[in-house]
């Protein structure tokens, strides 16, 4: 018989724009526990804050409490973050994610770039009126 272990979910529910720390040092905190190694650990601290950043600027509308979620799943070999906001959300045919550090050349509008270069899977969903959630996973 074999028996699929079932992946465990922590979910961090904010209603404040303050917790950029928090949601980084619990990020290392459980990529550590699972066995990533210092490098890795930046990375998913690094798309984490660039996410979590975003969800801020573009999905709080300027507004100091709102709304977002963060979850993590956490698989045998790997990790699942995914970030939403309750934010306007945005026409996804209007942004594109650049493919490769070349493109990323400016200081501003690099966010989804360095998330889809520094993870393993890469997904992003926004409808205007809805919010956007971005979901990335890395694995071990």
């Amino acid at each position: 018989m074999i028996v699929e272990k079932v992946p465990q979910e922590i979910v961090m529910n904010l209603l404040s724009t303050r917790y950029l720390d928090s949601v980084r040092k619990k990020t290392e905190e459980i990529a550590e526990k699972m066995g990533f190694d210092e490098e890795q650990i930046f990375d998913l601290a690094l798309v984490v804050d660039e996410a979590y950043v975003n969800a801020i600027e573009h999905g709080a509308n300027g507004k100091k409490e709102t709304k977002l979620e963060i979850k993590y799943i956490i698989f045998e070999d790997k990790l699942e973050i995914s970030i939403k906001d309750c934010g306007c959300g945005f026409d996804m045919n209007r942004v594109s994610v650049p493919n490769n550090l070349k493109s990323i050349n400016s200081t501003r509008g690099r966010g989804l770039g360095l998330m889809k270069l520094l993870t393993d899977e890469f997904f992003m969903e926004s409808k205007p009126g809805y919010g956007t959630t971005v979901r990335f996973s890395k694995y071990i």
